[in-house]
Parts: C-alpha cells; sequence; structure tokens
C-alpha cells in the first residue's frame, strides 16, 4: 500500500472530532486532500496525526468519514477489509439478540456511523438485503459485504441483494439496482407487529415503508384505544394509518397530497383483510385543504399524527416543517378534543429536540393554546445514534396532550 498521505483539517474539524463527530465537510482544507487517495490522515494544527478517514471527493459537502482514531493508522488501512468484516459481525450480532426486532421483518442490520460504518446502511426486508451507500467508497467493497452477510444469513439469496446510491448530491439519489439484473422490479409485502405492507424495490427511490420509524410506531400503539378516531397527516403508504386500525381505531382518515401513495396505501390495506376497512377514509389533498374541509364538517379527532415533509414548497417559496407547524398548530387545533393528543415528527439533523420543544411551546403560548407536551420520541432499537453526532440524530418527535 502507498504511503497515505497526512492532510491539516479546518481548526473546526478538529474540534469536532476530538468531539466524536465523524465526518470532514467540504472547506478549504478538505479540498486540498489528494482526490486519488482512498484514505487520508487527519492532522491538527501541530501536525499530530488525529484519524484515519475514508476519502469521498465526489460527494458534495461530505469529504471524508473517521475509520479509526486507533493508531498506527497505516496497519489500520492496510487491515481495512477484515476491519469491515468484523464490524458488519458485531452489528449483526445486535441485532440478532434484541428481541424487539423478532416482531417484524424489516430493520436495519447497519446503521452508518452509529454502528463504526460511516456511510454504509444495511437493511433487512424480509427475505431481501437493501444496501444503502451513502459515501460511493463503499462500491468497491460491495463484494466483502455480500459475503459477510451470506455468512451470517445463508437463507440470503444472491438474487435478493439491492444496491442503492443515496445522499444530497444527483449522483448520490438512485434508484436500487438489484446486484445481478439492473432492470429487474421486485413487489413483495412483509409484516410488520402484525401487520403487512407492500414494498416495491427498483420502481422508486423509497421502498414504501420507513424502517427508522419501525420503533415510534411500535411505541404509539399504546396511544390508541378501541373506537379512537385518527387523523394521520402526510400519510405516504399509510403505515401508521394500517398501524391505528390493527390498534382497534374506530375511524383513521389519511390525507397525502400523492395519488400514488393513496393507492399504495389502497394495496396495503388490500394484504390485511382482517382489518375493517369501512373504518378507514382516504383523502387526496393537500394538508390545508384537508384540514379546512374536516374543521367545515366539524369533525373531531382524539388523536392526529402529523408528519411534514423537511421541507415542502407550492411553487412560489420552501417551507421548513418547523416554521410550518405555527399554521398548522392553529388548523389542527379545532379538530382536537380535551385531552385528545398530537403527534408531532420532524426529519432533520439541523433543528435539535431541545429546539423543536422550545419552538413548539413559543408556537403554543403565542397562538394561545392549551397543550401539554408529555412525551418525547427517537430513532431506536436497530437505528442507534451516537453521541456528538447530531447528523445521525435526526428523527425527533413529540406527543402533545390538550388540556
Amino acid at each position: 500500500m502507498d504511503k497515505i498521505p497526512e492532510c491539516l483539517i479546518h481548526p473546526v474539524s478538529i474540534k469536532l472530532l476530538r468531539q466524536g463527530h465523524p465526518w470532514i465537510t467540504a472547506d478549504t482544507f478538505s479540498s486540498r486532500f489528494p482526490r486519488q487517495s482512498e484514505f487520508v490522515i487527519a492532522t491538527d494544527e501541530r501536525k499530530r496525526p488525529m484519524a484515519l478517514l475514508m476519502h469521498d471527493p465526489y460527494h458534495k459537502n461530505i469529504k471524508a468519514r473517521v475509520w479509526s482514531t486507533k493508531l498506527p493508522f497505516d496497519r489500520e488501512a492496510q487491515h481495512f477489509t477484515v476491519s469491515i468484516q468484523a464490524r458488519l459481525d458485531l452489528a449483526f450480532e445486535k441485532r440478532i439478540q434484541a428481541k424487539e426486532l423478532r416482531e417484524r421483518e424489516n430493520y436495519y442490520l447497519a446503521f452508518g456511523e452509529a454502528d463504526q460504518l460511516p456511510g454504509l446502511f444495511i437493511l433487512r426486508l424480509r427475505d431481501r438485503i437493501l444496501i444503502q451507500f451513502y459515501t460511493s467508497l463503499w462500491v468497491r467493497y460491495k463484494s466483502i459485504i455480500v459475503t459477510t452477510i451470506q455468512e451470517v444469513f445463508p437463507e440470503i439469496k444472491d438474487e435478493n441483494f439491492w444496491f442503492q446510491l443515496r445522499g444530497e448530491t444527483k449522483e448520490l439519489q438512485k434508484l436500487p439496482q438489484n446486484a445481478l439484473d439492473q432492470n429487474r422490479r421486485d413487489e413483495f409485502h412483509l409484516e410488520e407487529f402484525g401487520v403487512q405492507y407492500l414494498i416495491r424495490l427498483g420502481s422508486t427511490y423509497d421502498q414504501g415503508l420507513y424502517t427508522d420509524m419501525s420503533s415510534v410506531r411500535h411505541a404509539l400503539g399504546k396511544l390508541v384505544t378501541p373506537g379512537m378516531k385518527v387523523l394521520n397527516l402526510y400519510s405516504y403508504t399509510g403505515a401508521f394509518s394500517l398501524w391505528a386500525l390493527k390498534q382497534g381505531a374506530g375511524r383513521v382518515v389519511s390525507v397525502d397530497l400523492s395519488p400514488k401513495y393513496i393507492e399504495w396505501l389502497q394495496n396495503n390495506l388490500a394484504l390485511n383483510p382482517v382489518l375493517d376497512h369501512t373504518r378507514h377514509e382516504a383523502i387526496v389533498k393537500s394538508t390545508d385543504q384537508a384540514l379546512a374541509d374536516l374543521r367545515g364538517q366539524k369533525e373531531i379527532f382524539d388523536l392526529i399524527i402529523c408528519d411534514p415533509p423537511s421541507s415542502s414548497s407550492d411553487g412560489s417559496k420552501r417551507t421548513s416543517a418547523i416554521k410550518a407547524y405555527r399554521e398548522l398548530l392553529i388548523k389542527m387545533d379545532p379538530l382536537l378534543v380535551k385531552g385528545a393528543k398530537c403527534v408531532l415528527f420532524l426529519n432533520t439533523h439541523q433543528v435539535t429536540q431541545e429546539k423543536f420543544d422550545k419552538t413548539l411551546k413559543e408556537y403554543l403560548t403565542e397562538l394561545k393554546l392549551d397543550y401539554k407536551l408529555s412525551t418525547r420520541l427517537q430513532l431506536g432499537e436497530d437505528c442507534p445514534t451516537l453521541k456528538g453526532f447530531p447528523e445521525g440524530n435526526y428523527l425527533k418527535g413529540v406527543v402533545l396532550e390538550k388540556q
């Protein structure tokens, strides 16, 4: 192996790396990293080696990810493939031992930086495996990853491996591709907490079920009691709606602007004949219009679930979810009876849980709405978080109870 270049990193990066942050972002320092080097050794202002970095010159924002802070770094680089296997084995063993994951056929086998596998996410979807690369460097090690998975899970066939480049740049926003046939499309269903869901691989950027929300769905089950009326805003393919029906909700209303996702939701319902479909209503409208219509119809709900996109556009301006919540709270409040709850989610690392809580409280005070923040929700079980890495702790939620 050629000598690994040592490169000074930005003073802010030095500080963050010492605090446990695993990324080196684009700046004047990282722009000088040798473009062809797979690894770079980060040094501080006194030229002391700090970390072995996986270099990614092609990513728009994240130029390198910490692989190791253990000296000597040349030895860590030489043993890179062995370390990949060891870290994968450790991540898999954690999931195998987790009792909470036995009630669902979808879970993360590896969750990136929190499993010391920076930029590598591995999803098990029944008997399929979806491997997501957030840095193109991992593409070179596909065979090692697949072999390690099959050593632990020999029941996974070659044709059931799927790969996807994900990220912020156009090059890293691609449809999942099958390992054997890039033109293949795959539709199947899997079970999560006794509910069946339709999954589509190779035909859409997202497969139809957000696995990182699975533990949250399970936690919210205790909020749904028999006969309750539930409103699911930005419903996507209806996971929260079906889960509410499974818990015995008397009426569930799902709202989404996309006819495609509402049709997908209806397909999910068809997979679950034990659920009472007459208790469900799907509305293809914007959330604002649906809330106005439901208010005009004097509809009342016991629980509202609201999971807006982190940012959205009406064609003339783009609005972040946290800012949109001010108007959403005004429009949701008339639909909630005293003692009712609303579950509000935010999917962005740019706003901390503390800021989310504080902002919502400020909105409630300003709008003279009387709610109590009763519960906080976050990633769990197969989606661990890493101290000093807020970007990995992107999902946060709160439960507000109307007083």
